[in-house]
């Protein structure tokens, strides 16, 4: 059976509780979403008050959420962070056994969206994350936001006509994995050398989520099926770094996370695959266009630099709001705040839009 779904009365998200701050903003196109930001680590400080300072200007309700209380930033902000300790530890010293610490992040997800229940749509990123919120308006919060392979694309004026799916002026989306009935374990040389969703970790890998994944009900596996894998058995892996699941699947998505929970299942395998067993009515999920980086510029800079290659970028991993200094202190960067506040009224003009 699936986890329990709670339940819970509309403490955080009814009507009375939104309308004083709703009021007092200029863009109202997010006043029905909770916006979920995750911590895998506990490493708050300026990243969180960065964060809230530039998006909490358009997202009226931001739920913070991580391994540990803030209690060393005093009583006053103790309560800053819903906390969510599960699987949280990080232990990376064995290659065959890698403990990341957000691992098991799901959990936070999970948490976030039995507790809240009332809202339009939940939108998911990490705390590192950049979202570029003009272009977030153009989607339609009825339908799923994730980097699905299966998705559409959402119109950028700027790009002069619509692209066609696969396009090669756009993000990577996510993967179709491998048969899950082989043991892609055999031969694994631990993290570095062979990724996850290639030759599985056995540990977290497609060996720990296939029993969870049989465990959903057979209607959703057929139609994942016949929808998204070619008529195959398979599970989809790829990041989990945003997404946006529409209020009316909250219930359903969580009962199916649930059933990953209750193994060692990756994040990135977990999310992806229960994104594509559920059952969507009408169109299905729009295509975010999100960029998962390793190298910098970690910034708004890396956004500019791909407008001017002829991409869109809808989010992007990883944005950090600080450097290390020279003496080897990472400090923040107030100027970010500036920055991403000048992006957004840049990107909003590249769509054609009104910004406020």
């Amino acid at each position: 059976m699936p986890l329990p779904v709670p339940a819970s009365p509309c403490l955080y998200c009814s009507n009375n509780s939104r309308r004083g701050g709703s009021e007092r903003k200029r863009l109202h196109a997010f006043d029905d979403v909770l916006l979920i930001v995750f911590f895998s680590h506990a490493r708050y400080d300026v990243n969180l008050d960065y964060y809230r300072g530039v998006y909490g200007e358009w997202f009226p309700n931001i739920l913070f959420i991580g391994p540990k209380s803030r209690e060393d930033k005093g009583f006053k902000h103790s309560y800053d962070v819903l906390v969510d300790s599960y699987a949280s530890d990080e232990n990376l010293t064995d290659p065959k056994n890698y403990k990341m610490a957000g691992r098991m992040a799901h959990h936070m997800l999970y948490t976030a969206l039995t507790r809240h229940p009332c809202y339009k749509g939940y939108l998911w990123a990490p705390f590192d994350a950049l979202l570029n919120v003009p272009r977030l308006t153009l989607f339609d919060q009825e339908r799923f936001w994730y980097h699905s392979f299966a998705g559409e694309y959402v119109y950028n004026p700027n790009l002069k006509k619509p692209a066609p799916k696969l396009n090669s002026r756009h993000a990577t989306p996510v993967v179709v994995g491998p048969d899950p009935k082989v043991d892609w374990t055999v031969g694994w040389r631990g993290w570095g050398p062979d990724w996850w969703y290639v030759i599985p970790d056995p540990n977290v890998g497609l060996k720990v989520c296939y029993p969870a994944f049989l465990r959903a009900p057979e209607h959703m596996r057929s139609r994942m099926s016949s929808f998204f894998t070619n008529g195959t058995t398979r599970l989809i892996g790829g990041s989990a770094d945003t997404l946006y699941i529409p209020g009316k699947y909250r219930e359903v998505f969580a009962d199916t996370l649930g059933l990953f929970l209750e193994t060692e299942c990756f994040l990135e395998i977990a999310v992806p695959t229960t994104v594509h067993l559920e059952r969507m009515k009408g169109k299905g999920i729009q295509f975010v266009d999100h960029w998962w980086i390793w190298y910098p510029p970690f910034n708004a800079t890396f956004v500019r630099q791909k407008w001017a290659e002829g991409y869109e970028v809808d989010t992007m991993h990883t944005f950090h709001w600080g450097d290390v200094d020279v003496d080897g202190e990472w400090r923040g960067r107030p100027q970010h705040i500036y920055d991403l506040r000048m992006l957004m009224k840049e990107s909003a003009e590249r769509q054609g839009i009104a910004w406020p």
